[in-house]
């Protein structure tokens, strides 16, 4: 038997031991985190009211912290799934920064993610590129680059689920409105149905969200339809192979409106509640059309002996409601500055034929400066409205700019001609490697005060079968 003295001892020396165990720091290895980023999108795009699972793993942690999402984000980390749950409202302020913290007892580690919510795209330092898509195996779709330079390859598929008829042709924007044409809708050429929203849809500018669909049935007069412009919900027009048509969106009925046969393949443009487009011939001019009638007026350009206007190639608004026109008659063509109202023209020699997309673009303008392209080669002409200057002044005062396959080898084709946007000034083209390899193409934008062999930026590889730039809230 152990006696008390013993007993005491042993007790004391248990006491020791544990003591000396409690005071060691306890022992853990660094925790490692890794939030998985897709290499396709950074930031990561966010549609308001679609939460975004954010995948990771962590070892060594004990728990996982979020931490400096700004005004209308939200996050909820789900440890036993490894994954955190991001939402934006549609008030959330455009960027966002998530920091992700794996914590344990005695050490941390974080990762930040960046998101951009797309709750906006009315901003008008963005920029629309609307595609046409394979005509025998792909819908329309809609590029959209932010004003810092992201690009959201399908920003309509993002915000609807849904997407656009089979060969997207055009857009306008009109009072918080913005009207997308597709030439095939739903059913290609060969008949083949396609799953989408139809031959014309009508979204909110701001947030691109469907308020209406129209399919083949709903407009079965329309004959592959190219261009649309609109002045009011009643009276949007449409260009097809039959002529321009005055939709009325509200009850979907569709009248021709009179003297716009055989009206071709070109943006119109709309000033002072009208809308332009031209007519080709000896007697070439402009067809002016209305609300107050559905009958074209018919505005004859001038005859002139030193440059004749028998085929044009484009229009464009200019400023003070007078309209850019570029032509060709008797082997000259010429830029000229046409005022609808007293029939006078304003016209300069240029020395190239310019490229023409299937879209109907020609050209570009930015005050009294226009921008267009032979082939792959970009010109400008400074325009003087001086009226003593002869017509052949512009010969001398045309720019060569660059030659895009100079700067990339990939740049094979100009595809659907060239912009300016209204708001940075700077000028934008399209190029495609070829027809085959669509998939390998440019967006190219210009700083046009600046040096043309390097552009102010490129994006590669995000457009299919481009019909166009467009810029929030305008058309011309």
């Amino acid at each position: 038997m152990l006696s008390i003295k013993s007993l005491l001892k042993a007790s004391l020396l248990s006491l020791a031991f544990l003591y000396s165990c409690s005071s060691e720091e306890p022992i853990a290895a660094d925790p490692v985190l890794e939030v998985a980023i897709p290499e396709s999108s950074n930031p990561i795009f966010v549609t308001p009211g679609t939460p975004y699972q954010l995948n990771f793993t962590a070892e060594n942690a004990g728990s996982i912290q979020v931490s400096n999402l700004p005004e209308g984000w939200s996050a909820e980390v789900d440890m036993a799934g490894k994954n955190i749950s991001v939402s934006a409202t549609a008030e959330a302020t455009s960027v966002a920064k998530l920091t992700v913290t794996a914590v344990n007892d005695t050490k941390s580690v974080s990762q930040e993610v960046s998101f951009y919510c797309l709750n906006s795209f009315d901003n008008p330092a963005g920029t629309f590129v609307l595609n046409e898509g394979n005509m025998t195996t792909e819908n329309g779709t809609l590029t959209y680059i932010t004003p810092e330079g992201y690009v959201i390859d399908d920003a309509y598929k993002a915000v609807n689920g849904t997407e656009l008829g089979n060969v997207a042709q055009d857009m306008f924007f009109l009072d918080g409105k913005i009207y997308i044409i597709s030439q095939n809708g739903n059913k290609n050429a060969t008949g083949t149905s396609f799953e989408n929203d139809g031959m014309m849809v009508i979204l909110d500018a701001k947030t691109l969200k469907k308020e209406k669909s129209f399919t083949h049935d709903d407009l079965p007069a329309l004959e592959w339809p190219t261009h649309i412009a609109a002045i009011d919900p009643q009276h949007v027009y449409v260009r097809d192979n039959n002529g321009i048509y005055r939709l009325n969106s509200d009850t979907k009925e569709l009248t021709l409106v009179e003297g716009t046969e055989g009206a071709p393949k070109s943006r119109f443009v709309v000033m002072n509640d009208k809308v332009y487009t031209y007519k080709q011939g000896s007697l070439s001019g402009l067809l002016e059309i209305s609300a107050d009638s559905d009958q074209a007026k018919s505005i004859l350009f001038p005859f002139r002996v030193e440059i004749s206007i028998n085929e044009v190639l484009g229009i464009r608004a200019a400023d003070n409601g007078k309209v850019w026109v570029m032509s060709f008659g008797f082997g000259k063509m010429a830029i000229g500055k046409f005022d609808p109202s007293t029939k006078e023209i304003i016209q300069r020699e240029i020395t190239v034929q310019p490229s023409v997309g299937s879209s109907g673009i020609a050209f570009a303008a930015k005050g009294n400066e226009i921008y267009y392209a032979d082939d792959l080669t970009l010109y400008r002409l400074k325009f003087d409205e001086n009226p003593e200057l002869d017509a052949a002044s512009g010969l001398e005062a045309e720019e060569q700019l660059a030659t895009l396959s100079e700067l990339d080898s990939n740049a094979g084709i100009l595809y659907n001609g060239l912009a300016i946007h209204p708001e940075t000034g700077n000028l934008y083209a399209n190029t495609i490697k070829s027809f085959p390899l669509f998939n390998k193409n440019q967006i190219w934008v210009f700083d046009t005060a600046s040096d043309f062999k390097n552009p102010l930026a490129k994006y590669e590889n995000h457009t299919h079968f481009p019909a166009g730039f467009y810029f929030p809230n305008h058309n011309n």
